[in-house]
């Protein structure tokens, strides 16, 4: 058994909603800049570039994520194709290896986590809250000079 096979469950057990609870009482700054969220993911809003950061959890693949994500009320949409000439440019800034990244996602982060074990949680929100932010800045940084 691999160290990161923790045994078959379904994304049901999972207790979503304990999780995002515990996210947002260590992180209480991002509520006020969540704009979508659900069972499985949360978006942070970025207005200014029409873009959301989306967090998120994969308990049956073990795995929790950052990436752009899709949200049409703020203009998120094609995000991959709009972000994909600055992709090289990101990527170099969040310094990812290719084990932390999900081929098919365009620009984004994993960490292969045991979702079910409640005492992970913490590490994991701290691990996306850290995560989301520095994709906040790379894709700033990179934006910000093509205005």
């Amino acid at each position: 058994m691999s160290e990161l096979d923790f045994g078959a469950r379904s994304a049901r057990e999972f207790r979503h909603r304990g999780f995002w609870a515990q996210f947002e009482e260590r992180h209480p700054s991002e509520r006020p800049r969540r704009v979508r969220h659900g069972p499985w993911f949360w978006q942070r809003g970025l207005p200014e570039f029409n873009l959301v950061i989306t967090m998120y959890v994969a308990p049956e693949q073990s795995v929790v994520g950052v990436f752009f994500g899709r949200n049409e009320r703020l203009g998120a949409v094609d995000t991959k194709g709009r972000l994909q000439p600055f992709r090289a440019a990101m990527e170099s800034r969040l310094k990812l290896r290719p084990e932390q990244s999900e081929q098919g996602f365009g620009v984004n982060a994993i960490w292969r986590v045991n979702c079910f074990a409640d005492d992970n949680w913490p590490a994991m929100a701290d691990w996306l809250v850290t995560e989301a932010s520095r994709f906040e800045r790379a894709v700033t940084e990179v934006l910000a000079s093509e205005l």
